[in-house]
């Protein structure tokens, strides 16, 4: 979804008059939120600008049905109905399919059912709305558990990277599992990581800041 943007004028209504241009709507569609009302000082003196924040408002219900209705639409040509979670954030939209007997089926082999499940919902709710998100697919807690096993295993490798000095590597990961290595290894900082390779599927790199800072030299 659109982030929240900071806009600036002499006083509120030119502040906010910025907004609307630059969403291009009126404002009662925007989402406002006043940082400062400005003043205009003593005889112009010492006056401040007024500064808000502002983004549009979503109609998060609309954007729920739509996910649900094009997760049944999917999962109606492989199994019958299931229940299905959606929780929405600024960043993401998780879905999550209950577990049931055909949760093997829209898991597939090491998840790549589920993966390819996924990249197919993403193209078709881009296609009915107009903000640009990101939906994670989930089944049965599958890929939670998947990311957990990831995170412990990139930070099993960064420890053995910084014991013996050199770099090591991940197995090959799609996108969003190689965003899950870095958030797990972004507040050490004895660490750099970096994807490497071709494709969709690379691999992260991850390697001890004393090698860089040599090979620098």
């Amino acid at each position: 979804m659109e982030k929240i943007k900071r806009f600036e004028g002499k006083n509120l209504e030119t502040a906010i008059k910025k907004a609307c241009e630059y969403f291009n709507k009126q404002k009662e569609e925007l989402d406002i939120e006043i940082i400062d009302e400005g003043s205009s000082g003593i005889f112009g003196i010492g006056g401040r600008k007024a500064i808000i924040e502002a983004r549009p408002k979503y109609n998060l219900d609309r954007l729920e049905e739509l996910v649900k209705e094009m997760v049944h639409y999917i999962l109606s040509f492989m199994t019958s109905s299931s229940d299905i979670d959606v929780e929405i954030n600024e960043q993401n939209v998780n879905v999550s399919i209950a577990s049931s007997p055909n949760s093997g089926l829209i898991i597939g082999k090491e998840g790549q059912t589920i993966s390819a499940l996924e990249y197919l919902l993403n193209k078709m709710v881009s296609k009915k709305w107009p903000e640009k998100i990101y939906i994670h697919l989930d089944a049965a807690g599958y890929r939670e558990r998947q990311e957990d096993m990831l995170k412990k295993h990139a930070i099993e490798l960064a420890k053995r990277a910084k014991s013996v000095g050199r770099p090591f590597s991940t197995r090959p990961l799609s996108s969003y599992h190689r965003r899950v290595v870095h958030m797990a290894l972004k507040n050490d900082k004895d660490i750099v990581t970096q994807s490497k390779g071709d494709g969709p599927f690379k691999r992260v790199q991850i390697t001890p800041r004393r090698r860089m800072r040599r090979r620098t030299r």
